[in-house]
């Protein structure tokens, strides 16, 4: 391409009107044409930029990566478009990835030359700060994918109508007891949220606040202040409530929001918001539905390591490598399990949280059930064969390890079943694993290693049929019976029914586990007894965690609808984390999310 053909170009293009020739002519014989193949990238996102770009033919699409790391589609461009002008403009590095849909030929334009050309035509300048603007708040506003679902074309009407706040450390955006009339966007900064009845938070880019205010025109009962210089995007109700009118997947979204903020003021919503039942898109559930298979690399290990630790002991007698053996033995099974019913949790805690639950349900509930025990029942003169003393136990140790469980969470973290099901197992199989030990070490004083290691194979083999079943479905019970009379929107004939369920579901627990302890006359009696005990067990924890994870995927899918990337042209350096974690409560979330299903905070990559 010669210059000549270079000067027509720059002669024709709107955005170079009234340049004068002469310098037209200059800057034509420094531009050099440059032709990128398909996929190949004109602009990398976080360099610096030196550059721009004049599409000559061929189209390009403009992508960026959201706070969790994903690539969006920014905008498709073709012949006449600039690109690249941000990052001169603003002195900043790069915040697209601009890369070429088939072949592409692009007129290459230095920082210099475009700053002389800025300077020679001020209805230049005066465009690339106005599609500057937009730009910027187009991109952050999909970045902020609370709008993910809103087509790119309305959502550059949107970000016409929203404007940036630059705002002072110190400053309040929404004091307690206010009423505002804006929906405010997180871009840039901290913010910090206090209330007599919400705990300290912090709010970070991509979060966002005064929906509950628009949605049902009630004071605010928080006072939020900027921790930090800070930027926000600001929308307007009319628009705010236009969008939520006009997309049901965001209004439903929103109404999950509040659902999870502020629930008693849902009775207040607006009454065009209350009653849309239309059903969120959750075209990503097949990914959801899937459950993690850690439980059997545990299984590997742990298995795999007592099997190889029994026949050493089997060959060596050792007291202290009995010792270990024992150790082993006691949580093979119960972490496994622990392990399996966490894998199919959606949106669980960290790992170490149900570590400190299992250790303390192991410390601190078997010494008390041991101690009730002897100071009620041992020396009363029953015995296993008469059905008061297996009653007596299982009320004891259910009860301890339920206490411990319900003293060791805080009072709002269990906000679905599955969190119930998941804190109740690690809590029963603390319990299991020290019980085990206990077994294993009495019957190594009395019979040597071989008498031991019987003894914990076989409860590592019933271990998923016991304690561990037994609190989970017992925490789940209070789970359901508690939240039935908290949510305010049940009728009296539904809390009456969930109350009930949730004590027929506990009186089933003791039940079962008086009868595993009670002592059957006959054998056979005895082993008949414990498999209609663990398939009973085995059928109700089935059918709480279908419950269970039917409520965590609507959930989820009411946060984060589906959206469908149409990129042509995938970063290569995208990373692939196997999940994301909560800052405002911790939870653990599935990759393919964008907001937490629990307290409504954005999330993003570390």
């Amino acid at each position: 391409m010669s210059s000549k053909e270079i000067f027509s170009y720059l002669q024709e293009h709107p955005l170079l009107r009234g340049i004068p020739d002469n310098e037209l002519q200059i800057a034509a014989s420094s531009i050099q044409p440059i032709d990128f193949m398909d996929g190949q990238p004109l602009l990398i996102e976080g360099e610096i930029g030196t550059e721009c770009y004049f599409i000559r033919t061929g189209n390009v699409e403009v992508s960026s990566r959201n706070l969790i790391g994903k690539s969006m589609l920014l905008a498709e461009l073709g012949p006449g478009a600039l690109v690249g002008e941000i990052g001169l403009l603003q002195n900043e590095r790069r915040t697209a990835r601009v890369t070429a849909i088939g072949e592409v030929t692009a007129l290459r334009l230095e920082r210099q030359l475009f700053e002389q050309l800025s300077e020679s035509s001020p209805l230049f300048y005066e465009s690339m700060m106005l599609t500057l603007n937009i730009r910027m708040i187009h991109r952050k506003l999909r970045n902020a994918t609370i709008w993910s679902a809103i087509p790119d074309a309305e959502l550059r009407g949107l970000a016409e109508v929203t404007v940036i706040q630059k705002v002072a450390r110190g400053e309040t955006i929404v004091a307690e007891g206010a009423l505002s009339d804006q929906f405010y966007m997180v871009s840039k900064g901290s913010f910090e949220v206090n209330g007599k009845k919400r705990k300290r938070t912090v709010l970070l880019e991509g979060d966002f606040f005064g929906e509950e205010m628009l949605l049902t025109e009630t004071p605010s009962d928080i006072a939020i202040v900027a921790s930090e210089d800070s930027e926000l995007l600001v929308m307007g109700k009319n628009e705010f409530l236009y969008v939520l009118s006009y997309y049901a997947p965001i209004q439903k979204q929103f109404m999950g929001v509040l659902h999870i903020r502020s629930p008693h003021l849902l009775s207040k919503v607006k009454s065009e918001f209350r009653g849309n039942s239309e059903q969120v898109s959750v075209e990503n559930s097949s990914t959801l539905t899937k459950t993690r298979e850690r439980w059997v690399d545990v299984l590997l290990w742990l298995g795999g390591s007592f099997i190889a630790l029994s026949a050493l002991a089997l060959f060596l007698n050792n007291s202290w490598l009995n010792i270990v053996v024992m150790i082993v033995g006691g949580l093979v099974g119960p972490v496994t399990f622990v392990s399996y019913i966490r894998d199919h949790q959606l949106l669980g805690f960290r790992q170490t949280r149900l570590g400190m639950l299992f250790a303390a349900s192991a410390i601190f509930a078997v010494p008390a059930a041991w101690f009730l025990e002897r100071l009620w029942l041992f020396n009363s003169g029953l015995d296993f064969t008469q059905f008061r003393l297996p009653l007596s136990v299982s009320l004891i140790e259910e009860s301890v390890k339920l206490l411990v469980c319900l003293l060791f969470i805080r009072k709002k973290q269990m906000h679905f079943l599955m969190d119930a099901i998941v804190f109740g197992a690690a809590a029963g199989m603390g319990f299991a694993a020290v019980e085990s030990m206990i077994y294993g070490w009495s019957h190594m004083g009395e019979a040597s290693s071989v008498g031991m290691l019987s003894v914990l194979w076989i409860r590592a083999l019933l271990s998923p049929f016991g304690h561990g079943a037994w609190t989970a479905i017992a925490v789940a019970a209070i789970w359901i019976g508690v939240t039935s009379i908290k949510l305010k929107t049940n009728s009296n004939a539904r809390i009456m029914y969930k109350v009930v369920s949730a004590f027929l579901l506990l009186l089933t627990v003791i039940s079962l586990h008086a009868l595993w302890d009670f002592d059957f006359v006959n054998g056979w009696g005895k082993v008949g007894a414990m498999i209609i005990i663990g398939f009973i067990d085995i059928i109700l924890l089935y059918i709480l965690i279908r419950i269970g994870r039917k409520e965590e995927i609507q959930s989820f899918t009411t946060m984060n609808p589906y959206v469908q990337e149409p990129l042509h042209h995938f970063d290569l350096d995208e990373k692939e984390d196997d999940e994301l974690h909560c800052s405002g409560c911790g939870t653990v979330s599935p990759r393919s999310a964008r907001y937490c299903a629990r307290c409504g905070h954005a999330l993003r990559i570390k």
